[in-house]
């Protein structure tokens, strides 16, 4: 999966300082070996709550929480807000991801609260055990859920069966709007090239 915005828009979707301007994403989960508080508020960060690890609105409006640990990857995966788990996993499971164990960056593995379990009625699923997923989380308000205008997209990288143009690749929502693109290999590598 690869979460993708985009940078050339000239549209203000956030105003730092604000809250995220949607809620259908819950969080972005990063595991880093260490943070520094007053780096992300010094750099337009909002720090929503610090205590055993950090939850953040980022400058760009994409919700984001940070564990102090060590995952191979450190984009560990997106959390959505979901009003009907099963639904959302339904749809998911018609892309290809399956219910995997969650990942953790910390030995604890979910018993403290430096890395908390998930809630309970929660489902992780990707589409294999060692790449990025998205974590379903059941909402407890009753309105909906709004779409957080800042992620253009989740990416699922795929390889085309034949070698033809990938051009018109195709966009889905979820049941909880977030927009699921497909994108070749071959374009993901050319634009993953340019961003080192």
């Amino acid at each position: 999966i690869n979460v993708r915005y985009d940078p050339s828009s000239t549209s203000a979707l956030y105003r730092q300082g604000d809250d995220a301007p949607g809620d259908n994403i819950a969080y972005l989960q990063v595991g880093v070996p260490g943070y520094r508080i007053s780096q992300m508020v010094a750099n337009g960060g909002k720090i929503i709550d610090a205590y055993g690890l950090v939850n953040v609105v980022s400058p760009s409006g994409l919700p984001i929480r940070g564990i102090v640990g060590i995952s191979p990857d450190p984009i560990m995966f997106v959390a959505i807000n979901c009003k009907d788990v099963k639904e959302s996993r339904a749809f998911y499971e018609q892309l290809g991801f399956v219910e995997q164990e969650v990942p953790y960056s910390r030995p604890s593995k979910g018993t403290t609260i430096f890395e908390p379990a998930p809630p309970k009625g929660s489902c992780y699923m990707s589409p294999s055990p060692n790449c990025m997923g998205v974590l379903l989380l059941p909402t407890k308000q009753r309105k909906a859920i709004t779409p957080n205008p800042v992620l253009e997209s989740l990416n699922v990288v795929y390889k085309p069966s034949s070698e033809a143009s990938s051009e018109n690749d195709l966009t889905l929502k979820d049941p909880s709007g977030v927009s699921i693109a497909f994108q070749s290999v071959t374009d993901f590598s050319a634009i993953e090239k340019i961003t080192r």
